[in-house]
């Protein structure tokens, strides 16, 4: 049985704070799903603000075309591309600065 000595939240604070990774990244580090990272993503970022640091991370961008993302706040992966509605949308890195 696998007990965990910290949340699933300071454990991926842990990952972001010592380098960037991908949803999938620490997916597979914390043991959860994807989608359930970009869940928690949303409440670490008010978490780590209150100790005056941030998650950044760099915008996401249609494989097809090109179209970056470049001013969204989600965590999650967009759906489709607005510009030419492709659904191949690239992988972001995250991590927390100071």
């Amino acid at each position: 049985m696998n007990e965990r000595t910290q949340t699933i939240r300071q454990e991926i604070i842990n990952h972001l704070e010592n380098g960037p990774m991908t949803l999938r990244d620490i997916s597979q580090s914390v043991g959860i799903m994807e989608k359930d990272v970009a869940h928690h993503l949303e409440f670490i970022d008010k978490t780590v603000r209150t100790q005056k640091k941030r998650i950044l991370m760099e915008a996401y961008y249609c494989l097809n075309c090109g179209f970056e993302f470049k001013n969204r706040k989600k965590f999650k992966k967009p759906g489709k591309c607005p510009s030419c509605r492709d659904g191949r949308i690239a992988p972001t890195v995250f991590w927390i600065e100071s």
